[in-house]
């Protein structure tokens, strides 16, 4: 089927429609919380480490309850799984400015609470891909349905950050995390009503495979091991970035939080633009052919990173650094899905959605505490060295010539 057959296909699928309401919606809260969860433990507390510990409990919920819970999105079904998802982030986020209104809202608490919404992260995401399997095995097709859905990630990308510098201006931290709150309840509200009870269930209740299958076919295949691996590595590397900018406007650029919205913004407002770039893109080119070129510019934009920049100069590397993820991730997801065999699919995305994630509690650790102990310029060399890594893994994963696909598990 060529991409331009696809179009009409999907301006028609009401589930694509409501998934992409729900993931702005919650993401446009998730982005004013990127910025408001930094800047009130770095006011509260004055320590990156303490900043880099708060933002990595996140993603070591990811790894840890993710894999757990992400089998639940194929026992369960993806719809019962996001609604409990939505309600839980929704609850947990407008605990922390209430305990924070009474004083009582030690580290240790912070920690658990981004612990659990972390957690919550990779069985929504394997969630949404389930929901698109129903698009079937069209690389072109699927590449277009999660460009659809990763540009709503990308707008939040560019609204959430610059509003959240304002808001967290004007009415402080905690103000704000009760608008990402709200998000998550009107995510639940948009999912229960536009997702039929039956989206991309399994049939008749049936039990899904161990987690243990979802590993051996993950691995079994050279690209979808590389990938996953190299998408950790690159996790790793995005968080660790998005954790130095708070650290940067502090430091560099008028001590002001909507600085770091800015800089935020900047990366959004590139990687949507990426989005919109995909689609002529893949009439030239193929999904697997055009993420290697992508990802190979991706870590040369990086490194131009390490170079003394004034803020415009920052401003317009982050847009192209985003630019080319926005234009290369849909193509990662969709030819992982294409190559995963049917029979553990939703073990196998489970597996490779966890993996791929994990790396993001490890670039928030590590940001904060190199930050802190040897500036941010050492850290940012690392965060470079660490893509670097992940631009190799895309690159070897891809060597073999042979192409498999779902068809053939």
């Amino acid at each position: 089927m060529s991409v331009e057959a696809a179009v009409p296909r999907l301006r028609e699928q009401p589930l694509l429609r409501g998934l992409v309401a729900a993931e702005l919606t919650s993401m446009t809260g998730t982005q004013l919380s990127a910025v408001a969860i930094p800047w009130f433990v770095l006011e509260a507390t004055g320590s990156a480490s303490d900043m880099g510990m708060v933002m990595g409990a996140q993603w070591v919920g990811i790894a840890v309850i993710g894999v757990v819970g992400s089998h639940w999105a194929g026992r369960f079904g993806p719809r019962r799984t996001m609604l409990a998802a939505d309600l839980l982030c929704a609850s947990l986020l407008a605990l922390v400015p209430l305990l924070h209104r009474y004083d009582c809202l030690p580290l240790p608490l912070v920690m658990a609470v981004m612990f659990v919404v972390g957690g919550c992260t990779a069985p929504y995401l394997t969630s949404q891909q389930l929901v698109l399997d129903s698009f079937g095995g069209d690389e072109a097709l699927l590449s277009r349905a999660n460009a659809a859905l990763q540009a709503a990630t990308r707008l939040a990308m560019l609204v959430g950050p610059a509003v959240a510098g304002v808001l967290v201006s004007a009415v402080r931290a905690p103000g704000v995390l009760l608008l990402d709150s709200a998000s998550f309840a009107l995510s639940a509200v948009i999912v229960w009503r536009c997702l039929p009870a039956d989206a991309a269930e399994q049939p008749g209740g049936r039990r899904p495979p161990a987690l243990a299958a979802g590993v051996r076919a993950l691995f079994k295949d050279r690209l979808l091991g590389a990938w996953s691996l190299g998408l950790a590595l690159a996790e790793t590397a995005w968080q660790a970035l998005f954790a130095l900018m708070p650290l940067l406007a502090l430091t560099r650029y008028h001590d002001a939080p909507s600085v770091a919205g800015v800089l935020l913004a900047a990366f959004g407002g590139g990687a949507i633009l990426g989005t919109f770039l995909l689609y002529p893109a893949l009439r030239v080119t193929s999904a697997q052919r055009l993420v290697v070129a992508g990802r190979v510019a991706l870590g040369l934009a990086f490194a131009a990173l390490l170079a003394p920049l004034n803020l415009g100069q920052l401003i317009g590397c982050l847009a192209v650094v985003g630019l080319l993820n926005g234009l290369t991730g849909a193509p990662i997801v969709s030819v992982r899905l294409t190559r995963v065999p049917a029979a553990t699919r939703s073990e196998t995305l489970t597996v490779a959605t966890a993996v791929a994630l994990s790396g993001g509690a490890l670039g928030w650790v590590l940001a904060g505490a190199t930050g802190q102990a040897a500036g941010t310029d050492t850290a940012l060399a690392a965060t470079v060295a660490v893509q670097t890594a992940a631009t190799l893994l895309f690159v070897f994963g891809a060597c073999p010539a042979r192409a498999v696909t779902a068809s053939e598990g």
